[in-house]
């Protein structure tokens, strides 16, 4: 037998079948009655207010934008603006010390930046990018702290010490 014969063969057996499956030959069961109910009583009124309210909404206050490009973050980071102010052209760490006046009413630091221009700083005055603080001056260096939130939004307070004799990288 050839294919051609045998495929035949096998699409007329398919149609028929498939037209035998086709008749009403199957009984149906009888339906059976119901038992008695009681009557239905008329449903209240839904205000749409009510179901409005009751509706779950998203709150984001708190949590961090699941969207949020890592990227930009860290490119925003390390740029630096055209306006800013000298001291805060520079990481912290690009700064070294040349020298303290601290046994005043009001002590003074002097920092060198990478360029080798000296800067008079005082407590509270901003050094480096990321809006470091100058919160303590001693007679042996100058702390400056840096706030700044993680990608979580956790806020991290890291106070870097600047002292004499600290070789800088350029």
């Amino acid at each position: 037998m050839s294919i051609s014969k045998g495929l035949s063969l096998a699409c007329l057996l398919i149609s028929i079948t498939a037209v035998a499956g086709c008749g009403e030959s199957i009984e149906k069961a009888p339906a059976k009655k119901a038992a008695p109910t009681a009557p239905k009583k008329p449903e209240a009124e839904v205000d749409p207010e009510a179901e409005a309210r009751a509706q779950w909404f998203y709150n984001p206050a708190g949590k961090r934008d699941p969207f949020a490009s890592f990227v930009s973050r860290q490119a925003v980071a390390s740029t630096v603006a055209p306006d800013a102010p000298p001291l805060q052209r520079w990481d912290t760490d690009k700064f070294s010390l040349t020298g303290v006046i601290w046994a005043v009413d009001v002590p003074r630091a002097l920092l060198v930046d990478p360029e080798g221009i000296g800067h008079v700083v005082r407590m509270g005055t901003y050094v480096g990018r990321n809006w470091g603080k100058v919160t303590a001056i001693a007679e042996d260096g100058i702390v400056v702290t840096e706030e700044y939130r993680t990608i979580d939004g956790e806020l991290v307070v890291n106070p870097v010490s600047i002292r004499f004799g600290m070789v800088r990288k350029k």
